[in-house]
């Protein structure tokens, strides 16, 4: 890594990571230090949103990279009989996650786990998948072998439901940006026909109003 790409182009905060991803150890470290700006110990409105337009009406769900859980809990209450799976990597996130689903009443209904989604084998049998905030972190090669495997989850006529940081978000801090043809580019070839892609807002404690972002529906073919 260059002292150019270290400090950015103005000489302050590092420049967004780019296709070498975010190193994976990073984030057992934040959550360690309890220091996630992601954790804003909401669910993100772009998941509230995707609620409201019955995305999320047909399961089993997938929820890949559930961090401390607000979404899939926001999804259990206001979907009861729909079954969810939430993975995250980090056993600190998923240890908040079972606890926040206990308060909430609705445990008996999210089976949460710890893996590592990069070489996760595919859940079977899931007809919807969340990727709220977590491919954006991912290297191209590790991305690739992701998505491959949401593809292999939920199959022919499943769908997927993904938030991503945006390139037209310039403010320091977070993951990677992606362009809306590299974004639909990269779904395109895991095997999923993009039905929309729309402007919307990843929610941080580091991006007032929150960060610009893509919201992502696309169905497996």
């Amino acid at each position: 890594m260059t002292a150019a790409r270290r400090r950015g182009s103005e000489g302050g905060a590092p420049s967004p990571p780019g296709a070498e991803g975010v190193a994976h150890e990073v984030f057992r470290d934040v959550y360690r230090r309890s220091k996630a700006l992601w954790v804003t110990g909401r669910p993100q409105p772009a998941v509230l949103d995707a609620i409201e337009r019955g995305w999320f009406d047909e399961g089993p769900l997938f929820d890949a990279g559930c961090g401390t859980g607000e979404n899939a809990i926001a999804i259990a209450k206001a979907r009861p009989t729909l079954e969810i799976l939430a993975v995250d990597s980090v056993p600190e996130a998923v240890e908040s996650a079972v606890a926040g689903a206990h308060a909430a009443g609705v445990a008996d209904r999210i089976r949460f786990e710890v893996a590592d989604l990069r070489m996760m084998e595919a859940p079977s049998d899931r007809r919807c998948v969340l990727d709220a905030g977590l491919m954006h972190v991912f290297s191209d090669a590790d991305r690739r072998d992701y998505l491959g495997m949401l593809h292999e989850s939920v199959g022919s006529g499943g769908s997927l439901v993904l938030i991503a940081f945006s390139d037209r978000e310039d403010r320091p801090g977070g993951p990677r940006r992606l362009a809306r043809k590299e974004l639909a580019t990269a779904i395109d070839s895991a095997g999923f026909d993009v039905e929309s892609i729309e402007a919307s807002r990843y929610e941080t404690l580091g991006h007032e109003g929150g960060a610009r972002s893509w919201l992502l529906r696309a169905f497996g073919r």
